[in-house]
């Protein structure tokens, strides 16, 4: 009994017409480096996400235009009148991977510097354990009634109260990130992950 020939031209591989008992063993190996090479870029997302740092130093300047790409839903334009050497603000919606959406502040700076010379300080009365999010006590009001959250989950803030909407901030070149979370851990977490999505590290 003569043996079906089958091309592998459809698969990439040059080779003569082969019997078709060779064609799954190639077929599998071809769907195995697909599925390492998707593996890869995953790792590669994840490891940026590990790594991220409270205060990442990069020439590039950000605005909300590098949001777009990765879909973000901008909510509102901030007045930046208050908001001291800040460019624009802005507050939106994003979904990391595995998640439901999750709420960021954007406040943007001339540059790197700028962000921690003149960001820092209103980024700590923004989030986390040092916010103010009373009228009486904050530095600048806009925004802030976005700035205020109910979490169900226990936190250190109590149950039932008003609680701070971003658990931590982090400065990614000229930007200030105020990122939503139930603490700082999390926070950063999604800090992380929505930055890892606009400005990932190239593999070499």
């Amino acid at each position: 009994m003569m043996l079906s020939k089958i091309t592998l031209t459809n698969f990439g591989i040059i080779h003569p017409l082969l019997p078709a008992r060779h064609l799954l063993p190639l077929l599998a190996l071809t769907l195995l480096a697909i599925a390492l090479t998707a593996c890869g870029s995953s790792g590669d997302s994840q490891s940026q996400i590990d790594a991220f740092a409270k205060i990442t130093p990069t020439e590039k300047l950000f605005s909300i235009d590098d949001f777009k790409p990765i879909r973000f839903k901008t909510s509102h334009e901030y007045d930046v009148e208050g908001l001291t050497g800040a460019v624009s603000a802005w507050n939106g919606f994003w979904t990391p991977s595995g998640t439901v959406a999750k709420e960021f502040e954007m406040r943007f700076y001339a540059s790197h510097t700028d962000a921690i010379e003149l960001g820092t300080s209103l980024a700590l009365e923004a989030s986390g354990e040092t916010a103010l999010l009373d009228e009486e006590d904050a530095t600048w009001l806009e925004g802030l009634k976005d700035r205020r959250a109910y979490f169900s989950a226990p936190s250190s803030h109590g149950s039932g109260s008003v609680q701070p909407m971003y658990g931590s901030y982090a400065i990614y070149g000229n930007m200030v990130l105020l990122c939503e979370g139930a603490n700082e851990e999390q926070a950063l977490e999604y800090c992380a992950a929505i930055m890892a999505a606009v400005d990932p590290i190239v593999a070499e």
